[in-house]
Order: C-alpha cells, then sequence, then structure tokens
C-alpha cells in the first residue's frame, strides 16, 4: 500500500476514535437537521466526500447520493461505504449539469479550496432553484481550535484557510436565504465527555460563534 492510500486509511481510522466518533455524530446531526426529511428522489451531492461517512448516512436515510472528491485514495475507501456513486473531481469545477441536485453538502471542504468564493458558486450552479446548499466549516476561534492551535500550523492543516462565520455568510447570500448555526462546542477529547458533551452542546447554544463546527445554510434563490 503506498503512502497515499496509507494517509486515506489513517484519515477513515481517526473517525472510530473516541474523539472521531463524537465529533462526527454532532457534526452529522447538524447537518441532517439542516437537509430535512430525505427520500430517494432526491439527488445530494456530498461535495469533499472524503471516505464517504457523510455519504453513507445520507444514502441510509433514502436520498440518492453522489459522492465527489479529488483524492482518489480517499474515494477507493468511499465505494466500500456507499452504493452510490463516487466521482474525482474538483469542487471548483463540479462536473455536473446547472441544476442536477436538489442539496449540495460540502464539510470541511472550503478550508482547502483556494478560492471558496468559485467553489460556492459551483454549489449554488449545481443545486436546482428551491434547494439546499449545506456548508460545514470548522472555527478555529473555538475552544476546539484554541486547544488545537499549535496543531493547525503543521500539515495538513498549513494549506488550510479557516472561514468566519461572516465571511461564510457574506459567501452564501449572493445566491439565496442564508442561515447559520453553531455545535460542537467540546475542547477535544476531554475526561467525561459523553456526559460533559450533551450538557456543553446546551450551553453552548447561547454563544454560537464559539462553536468549532459552523453550519451554513442557503435555501437558493427562484428565478
Amino acid at each position: 500500500m503506498h503512502d497515499q492510500s496509507l494517509e486515506a486509511t489513517e484519515y477513515d481510522r481517526w473517525f472510530d476514535r473516541s474523539w472521531g466518533k463524537y465529533s462526527f455524530g454532532i457534526e452529522l446531526g447538524s447537518v441532517l437537521g439542516a437537509v430535512g426529511l430525505l427520500s430517494h428522489e432526491m439527488r445530494v451531492l456530498d461535495a469533499g466526500c472524503g471516505t464517504g461517512r457523510f455519504t453513507a448516512e445520507l444514502e441510509a436515510r433514502g436520498a440518492s447520493v453522489v459522492g465527489l472528491d479529488l483524492d482518489r485514495q480517499m474515494l477507493d475507501i468511499a465505494v466500500t461505504r456507499t452504493e452510490g456513486h463516487v466521482v474525482v473531481g474538483d469542487a471548483r469545477r463540479i462536473p455536473f449539469a446547472d441544476g442536477a441536485f436538489d442539496c449540495v453538502v460540502a464539510v470541511t471542504l472550503c478550508e482547502f479550496a483556494g478560492r471558496p468564493d468559485e467553489v460556492f458558486a459551483e454549489f449554488a450552479r449545481v443545486t436546482r432553484p428551491g434547494g439546499l446548499v449545506v456548508v460545514g466549516a470548522l472555527n478555529p476561534r473555538s475552544s476546539w481550535g484554541l486547544r488545537k492551535r499549535r496543531q493547525l500550523r503543521r500539515p495538513p492543516w498549513t494549506g488550510a484557510r479557516f472561514l468566519a462565520p461572516s465571511t461564510l455568510v457574506a459567501l452564501g447570500r449572493q445566491f439565496g436565504h442564508v442561515s447559520i448555526s453553531g455545535s460542537l462546542y467540546a475542547p477535544g477529547p476531554i475526561v467525561g465527555l459523553r456526559i460533559l458533551g450533551p450538557l456543553l452542546e446546551r450551553v453552548g447554544r447561547v454563544a454560537p460563534r464559539f462553536a468549532a463546527f459552523q453550519l451554513l445554510t442557503i435555501q437558493r434563490s427562484e428565478p
């Protein structure tokens, strides 16, 4: 197995560790709450799908999901997890027609996109009028980000461009009505996370700008 495959495998294993399971569960709950009820008639694009964790969860709830990612090794794992299509592609030039999807989901993709304005424009282009674009982004000014500030200066984070909530809103509002919410208030794998985590989620709602996971939802404008 070459180095890139090892990196993809190690990345995927992170989700099976205690903090990976916890944070993924929080992020997934936020995404599913934003997406709403899914059905087989609903076409969803999981942009930057990685190893297909979100892809599989969306599919399990009834949607017809396509995963998109530039990393072929990540997709080699994704195809073992999902029954839908996975496609090698760049989110700045999504290889689908205008309005091809009812919903686009992108979690921790825009941080690495280089030109998030181009990515948002592509998300909007391939989403039908009235459809949803759901973008999840990490917040380095959260308790998690402050605890990990040294780690965030090292690969793979050195190339990341974290987007403030106000920037996410500004990028999204040109394509429709936007709303933003926050979740994931625990600073990391702390002792007693199972008990303290839900408490922090309830308390943290009063200050969503300090959440580690920022979720922007765009209701695409009608023509």
